[in-house]
């Protein structure tokens, strides 16, 4: 096994995938710099405040620092409704670059407090504007679970350089040394600038628009203004308000309290420096390496509301603290702003950005300039207004301060809980179908109703119409009957279902019994899930989507969860030690587990959310899977989510086998996977993983008795391995054979029914012939398997008309030996050799044949029919996708070819 290198090492500890790589470093270049050239600003704005009555001109600096960032960013809103995100990103840049020098200008000239106001108001203008440029281009550019592993990653950029800045500010005393931080700042935006043209050089950074349906619980019309239309955004703006109300008021407590414990300017600043050096490496720390982990164990819910919950523990600290010791009292102070800081900044933050993601992009950027750039300002000049009237008061620095910040922030929790609800609903809403009725309309209970009196049967008459669900004739009139019959006929139902072994049988009964929808008809449908058969279990979740949630069943179904994960972790222990052959099977079946998992949640949860979740995860669209997963994580249970997310994802087996060790526990000596699909055979697997297993099965005289149930199956594919075997054991391991000879009497009379009906053509060689035919290529052997009950084998001698023009067409032929000429009268139109098709039209729909097919030379075919195809189909669907996308690229290449012409 190759050694992993230190790169690649690395993005497994940060969880960065390979093709994430540059665009993940940009973004943290990207951010790096705009930190540098804001802190710098920063920093050169509290040198100036500082130096006088800091207890009021700092109130009076976020007041007009609001004020300014209220007016930017009205402005930005403005322009990012008119310019592309491109166009405007850009333009933030150099409107950066342009204050800071703006407010060095002012640093060499004005030395007055109104100068420092000016500087702290550009700072916080500057922060704004970089604020709304890098998180609107991250938002379009990361999907909601790229975000949830990277926002940590990419925003911990400018925390090293935060923490630069703050070393500056230590050694940094005198008014005449800003210039030079301003004029780094400078420079540092124009490297900023170039970091994000490569960002737009290598992605497409726009916010089209995204037709959804509309919201069933919006924002009042009147305002849709301040708000937009989601009511996740208005609560979310609401607690941001609140917050940013508490976090201006314990930056300004710990700032005034350092200035009265250091009267020396230098003091000051290496205090200041200090704390603020150990909050950016601190919070770079657990952003990078811990954000990820943390909001994957505990979740968004929980990452979300640490924060309020955390300050609010901390501000309940000051009622027991003694306030006559100076030391422990700045002690304080400086532990409430620098776990505020860690908090907002390495948790807080990337998840309040995360639930963004879910909007549409036009409202993911309107919504996140709302927040920033409107209510973030506003909560700051609450603050600052509650500091400045409090500080005239008597008493008011001592106890007023924690009474406003600890009853807002208590709102904020609550705000906060309710956003968490939804961001929920909104990723529902995003994976919802565009043109769904707003209501669905109930099934009848049963067909009873329909007639005036109920129809009556005898048993044996319900066994025929049941023998009569064989039939694509007889099937309809058969199945209406049993529903007129409703529950009377389900006793006699169950026993044929205990009885018939035929797969279209139960499946068609359990379509019956979905079709009642009475509580007899689920009890029957539940105990067929439980049953081990993993046929009939589908067939049972299939007809048990027309019912609501039981919650009485529901620890079953999570039972029968546990088991569906405990044969995928079995699966993916198998791929490790299976053929190549064996293994694609293995993928197949994991795919069936996957599916069966969906459907039992459907049972447990909202059946709604699982299939717009399921639908979700299968599109096409990145940002829609994620979606779905994202849904999935916030609304099932997590170990389930987990096992069930390491089953949709692209990993190494090896690492989704971790997974689920970590989840289940290891498995202690298991089972050999080949022995396990012999032995479960298909009651468990697919006919073509069975075919695969016994390929590969070595028998013994302890297992060899496994085989006797594939000597009968009813899958030639299965039967033709089994036999294989009993021959193979007859020339080579005599004494096997004849163990087997002497358990089952009729081994004599399967031997020769099998030679009876053995064609010369097996299963497996028409499941090759499917394979290469460019109408199946893409279909997995898995779900081949199921159209050769179906092909006919045929044969024309040289110059016989397979068909004529105006025939009704209701076959398709697929050339195994020969050639066949198409014609159009005398043109000949093309010819078809070994693995073509022709006259695939007619599976779809029977029309008159569009021209004429004559053998030229001996040939030997395989028909499928069209009543038969549609049985396929109904229960593969797989294979009618498969054959919709090839049929459409050929109608393409015609097109393409008349326009030519």
């Amino acid at each position: 096994m190759r050694a992993m290198t230190i790169t690649e090492r690395g993005r497994q500890l940060l969880g960065v995938r390979p093709e994430e790589g540059r665009t993940v470093w940009l973004f943290f270049l990207h951010n790096f710099l705009l930190g540098v050239g804001t802190i710098l600003v920063y920093v050169a704005a509290n040198v100036l405040l500082l130096e006088n009555n800091p207890e009021r001109n700092l109130p009076l600096a976020y007041g007009v620092a609001a004020l300014a960032m209220l007016a930017t960013g009205q402005v930005y809103a403005h322009f990012e409704h008119h310019w592309l995100l491109q166009k405007l990103a850009v333009r933030v840049l150099l409107a950066a670059v342009a204050l800071a020098g703006v407010l060095g200008v002012l640093v060499v000239v004005g030395h007055s407090v109104a100068a420092a106001i000016a500087i702290m108001a550009g700072y916080r203008v500057i922060y704004l504007l970089t604020n709304l440029e890098f998180w609107g281009v991250s938002a379009v550019v990361f999907d909601v679970r790229q975000g949830k592993r990277l926002f940590g990653i990419i925003s911990a950029g400018d925390m090293p350089a935060k923490a630069m800045g703050a070393v500056l500010a230590i050694f940094i005393h005198s008014n005449g040394e800003l210039p030079w931080l301003l004029g780094t700042a400078f420079g540092a935006y124009l490297l900023a600038l170039l970091a994000l043209r490569a960002t737009l050089s290598s992605h497409v950074v726009e916010a089209a628009p995204m037709a959804r349906r509309a919201r069933v619980q919006a924002v009042a019309p009147g305002l849709r203004r301040w708000f937009g239309d989601s009511q996740m955004v208005q609560t979310m703006c609401l607690a941001l308000l609140g917050l940013a109300a508490v976090t201006t008021g314990i930056e300004y407590l710990f700032f005034v309290n350092v200035k009265h414990r250091f009267h020396d300017e230098a003091a000051i600043m290496r205090y200041v420096g200090t704390v603020l050096v150990s909050t950016y490496l601190v919070a770079m720390l657990f952003k990078l390496l811990l954000s990820q982990h943390t909001v994957d164990r505990l979740g968004v819910r929980w990452v979300l509301l640490a924060l309020p919950a955390a300050v609010l523990a901390g501000l309940a600290l000051y009622a027991g603290l003694n306030r006559a010791d100076i030391e422990a009292t700045l002690l304080y102070f400086c532990g409430l702003y620098l776990g505020l800081e860690v908090l907002r900044r390495a948790v807080f933050d990337p998840v309040f950005l995360l639930l963004f993601q879910p909007l549409t992009p036009t409202e993911r950027l309107q919504a996140h300039t709302l927040a920033k750039g409107l209510y973030e300002p506003l909560g700051m000049a609450v603050g600052g207004g509650l500091l400045f009237a409090l500080h005239a008061l008597p008493g008011g620095q001592t106890w007023g301060p924690f009474i406003w910040m600890g009853l807002l922030m208590a709102g904020v929790l609550v705000l906060l809980t309710r956003t968490y609800r939804q961001y929920v609903a909104e990723l529902q809403h995003a994976l919802s179908r565009r043109f769904a009725d707003e209501e669905v309309v109930a099934e009848p209970t049963n067909m009873a109703g329909a007639t005036a009196t109920p129809a009556v049967a005898s048993a044996d008459e319900i066994r025929s119409l049941a023998h009569q669900l064989h039939s694509k004739t007889s099937r309809p009139a058969a199945t209406q009957q049993l529903l007129r019959l409703g529950d009377a006929a389900l006793p006699t139902l169950a026993e044929v279902l205990s009885l018939d072994a035929d797969q279209s049988v139960v499946r068609r009964v359990a379509q019956v019994f979905g079709r009642l929808r009475t509580p007899a008809s689920r009890q029957l449908l539940v105990a067929l899930a439980r049953q081990p058969n993993l046929f009939r279990r589908e067939a049972a979740l299939r007809a048990l989507r027309h019912f609501d949630v039981a919650p009485t069943e529901v620890p079953l179904f999570q039972a029968l969860v546990h088991d569906e994960l405990q044969l995928a972790q079995q699966l993916l222990h198998g791929q490790a030690t299976a053929s190549p052959e064996l293994a694609s099977c293995l993928d197949y079946e994991l795919t069936r587990t996957q599916q069966r998992v969906f459907a039992l949640l459907g049972q447990i949860y909202s059946p709604q959310l699982i299939a717009d979740a399921q639908r979700g995860v299968a599109h096409a669209a990145r940002e829609r899977q994620a979606n779905a997963l994202e849904i999935l994580d916030n609304s099932i249970a997590r170990p389930t989510y987990q096992g069930l997310q390491a089953l949709l994802s692209l990993a190494p087996p090896t690492e989704k086998e971790r997974t689920f060790d970590r989840l289940l526990g290891p498995l202690l000596a298991p089972p050999p996977i080949v022995e396990t699909i012999v032995e479960r055979g298909e009651t468990a697997f697919s006919d073509w993983t069975v075919r695969a297993a016994l390929a590969q099965w070595q028998p013994a005289a302890t297992t060899v008795a496994a085989l006797s149930p594939h000597l009968r199956s009813p899958s030639p594919l299965v039967r033709e391995s089994a036999f294989a075997i009993l021959a193979r054991l007859k020339s080579q391991q005599p004494t096997l054979y004849q163990q087997l000879h002497a358990a089952h009497q009729t081994l004599d009379t399967l031997l020769m029914s099998h030679a009876a009906t053995t064609s010369h053509i097996s299963a497996a060689e028409r499941v090759a012939v499917l394979q290469q035919t460019a109408l199946f290529a893409e279909t997995p052997e898995n779900v081949l398997s199921s159209i050769v009950p179906i092909m006919h084998e045929v044969s024309f001698a040289a110059g016989q008309q397979i068909f004529a023009k105006g025939d009704l067409g209701a076959s398709l032929f697929i050339v195994y030996e020969g050639l066949v000429g198409v014609f159009n009268g005398a043109q000949q139109l093309a010819t078809f050799s070994k693995g073509d098709f022709f006259g695939e039209l007619a599976l779809l729909d029977a029309e008159p044949r569009s021209a004429s097919a004559v053998a030229q030379g001996a040939v030997t075919a395989f028909r499928l029919d069209q009543e038969d195809f549609y049985d396929v189909m109904e229960e593969r669907g797989e294979v009618l996708r498969n054959i919709m996308k090839v049929l459409c690229q050929r109608l393409r290449k015609q097109n393409e070819a008349m326009q030519v012409r």
